[in-house]
């Protein structure tokens, strides 16, 4: 019987702009465990893998997820929605969360949200609405087992293998796709809360300094309210161009 709601996080060493990213340290902790420690505040998430690739060059993050009692999975380098499909069956996904491993600022409110929208509308796939009215770094997304084996069977093009959902939303046709905009307190697309660079990870540690408390999470909240109030520190990455898919 399939577990329910899994989250998958898609991680690896290799990097081309900021090599090691994912499990460089803030405030003493590598990066994927802050995002696993945030992703288990949400209420609904029954199980959280990270899902990396079998290159040798990922076997420290393995290391430093299995460490601390996270789950790890290992699969394809380049073909990573087959990845995804082989940690959805093993860990028994009924429907699954993808995050990425670059998004240490990850909301445990935003991803409670996005499952109750994602199951009322009873749709194949939702994305929270990013870079339109969410920042970038909340980025998350919610799909059936049902809709991610039929991409796998149906996506043949390189660039649908490499990117796990590019196949469902570039499909409307053939799967029920939603977005789920941000509410007015939560709408700025203008800050960028992903790490691809040196400049977002200052930014992201800054924001740690200010706000991270081991003992108690800080929300989206917490964060907009920061960096509205800190222009400066919001300022840090605003040059850094977002690669395309």
């Amino acid at each position: 019987m399939d577990n329910g709601i899994i989250c998958i996080i898609q991680a690896r060493m290799g990097s081309e702009r900021l090599p090691g990213k994912v499990i460089k340290e803030i405030k003493g902790t590598p990066m994927i465990l802050h995002i696993l420690n945030r992703l288990n505040r949400a209420n609904k998430i029954e199980k959280t893998i990270v899902a990396t690739s079998t290159n040798s060059e990922n076997d420290r993050l393995e290391d430093v997820v299995k460490a601390a009692g996270g789950n790890i999975f290992r699969g394809s380098e380049d073909d990573v929605l087959k990845r995804y499909v082989d940690a959805a069956e093993q860990f028994r996904g009924k429907y699954i969360i993808r995050v990425t491993g670059d998004c240490p600022l990850i909301s445990a409110e935003v991803i409670d949200e996005l499952i109750d929208k994602f199951l009322e509308a009873k749709v194949d796939y939702m994305r929270v609405d990013v870079p339109n009215t969410f920042s970038r770094g909340f980025d998350a997304e919610i799909f059936t087992r049902e809709a991610l084996m039929k991409a796998h069977y149906k996506a043949t093009e390189a660039r649908y293998r490499e990117h796990v959902t590019l196949y469902m939303y570039e499909h409307p046709e053939e799967f029920s796709v939603e977005r789920m905009e941000a509410k007015e307190s939560w709408n700025r697309p203008n800050y960028r809360l992903c790490v691809d660079t040196k400049e977002d990870f200052d930014l992201v540690e800054k924001v740690y300094e200010a706000l991270y408390d081991q003992n108690k999470g800080f929300e989206i909240d917490e964060i907009i309210s920061y960096l509205d109030n800190h222009p400066e520190v919001a300022g840090i990455n605003q040059f850094i161009i977002q690669k395309n898919v």
